[in-house]
């Protein structure tokens, strides 16, 4: 179990983490809910103040429920009432805590988190009430076709709301769209129909598991936080990353069953863009396929250079594919952990001692392992190109520039040393260059979206899409 065993620390801990929790509650309350394309990180207690339905999300509705022409006035109404009435609601809430901030300073910190989460369940629960009587109101124009066609809608609404909502790689994949991304002939598409169907039912299942102990865990961890129980509130962030490990494990399972069905090749091309959209750290560009084509390309290569670089090139695509497996291994295994990673560092932090933002050694291991591969690649292509043909391959510079004295320019090449490799200058894509193997190269260090920030230049980000088959 982890305690904090400085009593004065941990009353001084609590008293700061109380103002945190009053400034993270209020912060909440001004979410501009107004704006159509606010972007609400990780659901649950962030998603407090943020409408269900915004008017963008009527092509869902119609398109899920076949809606007629003459029902989408109706359902525009429904969509502005529901909007007025859920911003009236919260405004009320946000005015009402709005006055805690001048009461916090002389509080005690376990009631300012009473006083934080007494306002925030109760709201909860209505904006609860105020999705159900949309909801119902919107059954309630529905013919008995339409009203079969609900669940179709429900599990609609559920991937454009929810399915963002991922912490992990690949837990926000949307295969269906990704499915309509590789364009497939239609009879291709008719015999993988059934697979993404299956995978459709059971994303959505996963996805209601998740946001459900999202929403049930918002009193309790409000609740731990007053005390600054760490234990509690790790408790119930690995009982959270379990339903997210559980979301990655049907996108996994179902990316390699549509990738089969739909046969050897367009599931090739499925299933590699949905690694790069899902992995982008790991399958995005490197910097040795472009040598290897910039190379190859060259007009004055003879036989024997040519017939060295291919097999060189097949070499490297083999020891590539294998460390980018070994990448993915690493990043499913750690990430489930940074919970536990986390509170651990705010241990050693109120122990007084110093905390570095550091990766898992799992991650830390391959990404030097990927670094020794692609400097000894490109030490390898240098040594079968001349320095004349060198010159002429964007990467490796002019030969003997800048070299160490009595220095030759291949042993510059492997030692990652001066200019003339290319590898010493930073951020010019050279051997030695930070730039190349943790800042171009390695988007995993992510940004408020989660990691699912996807680099690759030719493989568009995922989009929201409300005409995601039902």
């Amino acid at each position: 179990m982890i305690r904090l065993n400085n009593r004065p620390t941990a009353s001084l801990l609590r008293s700061r983490f109380a103002s945190a929790v009053l400034a993270a509650g209020l912060a909440f309350t001004v979410v501009p809910t107004s704006v159509a394309n606010a972007q609400v990180p990780r659901g649950g207690m962030a998603a407090l103040f943020v409408p269900d339905f915004l008017p963008r999300d009527l092509p869902v509705f119609v398109d899920s429920l076949g809606l007629e022409e003459w029902q989408r006035p109706i359902m525009e109404t429904l969509l502005d009432d529901y909007q007025t009435t859920f911003n009236t609601a919260a405004d009320g809430v946000r005015a009402s805590m709005g006055q805690f901030k001048d009461v916090a300073a002389n509080t005690p910190p376990d009631k300012v988190v009473e006083m934080i989460t007494r306002p925030l369940v109760s709201w909860g629960d209505e904006k609860k009430r105020l999705r159900s009587e949309f909801l119902e109101s919107v059954k309630s124009q529905l013919s008995d076709v339409q009203a079969e066609q609900w669940p179709r809608l429900e599990r609609a609404l559920r991937r454009e709301k929810a399915l963002p909502n991922g912490e992990l790689s690949g837990e926000s994949l949307n295969l269906l769209l990704i499915a309509r991304e590789t364009d497939v002939p239609p009879a291709v598409a008719d015999a993988a129909m059934a697979a993404i169907e299956e995978y459709e039912v059971k994303l959505d299942e996963a996805l209601a598991a998740r946001e459900q102990e999202l929403e049930s865990t918002i009193s309790a961890k409000l609740s731990a936080m007053g005390p600054n129980d760490t234990s509690r509130l790790l408790s119930i962030d690995e009982r959270i990353m379990q339903r997210r490990v559980a979301v990655r494990a049907v996108q996994e399972q179902s990316m390699a069953t549509i990738r089969d069905a739909l046969g050897s090749e367009y599931g090739s091309a499925f299933e590699k863009r949905a690694l790069r959209r899902a992995y982008p750290a790991v399958y995005g560009p490197d910097p040795i396929s472009p040598l290897f084509d910039a190379a190859l390309a060259l007009p004055n290569l003879d036989d024997s250079q040519k017939s060295q670089l291919q097999a060189l090139r097949t070499r490297f695509e083999s020891d590539h594919g294998a460390l980018q497996a070994r990448y993915v291994d690493a990043i499913r295994s750690s990430e489930p952990t940074e919970p536990r990673r986390r509170v651990e560092a705010l241990n050693r932090k109120a122990a007084g001692g110093s905390v570095k933002p550091v990766e898992s050694p799992e991650i830390d291991a391959v990404k030097s392992d990927r670094n020794d591969l692609y400097t000894r690649y490109r030490g390898e292509i240098a040594q079968i190109l001349n320095d004349e043909q060198k010159e002429l391959v964007p990467g490796f510079g002019k030969p003997g520039a800048d070299l160490p004295a009595g220095q030759k320019y291949n042993d510059a090449v492997h030692l990652g040393t001066g200019k003339g490799d290319g590898g010493a200058a930073p951020g010019k894509g050279g051997v030695g260059a930070p730039s190349l193997g943790e800042e171009t190269l390695d988007p995993s260090k992510k940004p408020a979206d989660g990691g699912k920030n996807d680099t690759t230049p030719d493989v568009p980000r995922p989009a929201k899409n409300p005409k995601a088959p039902g």
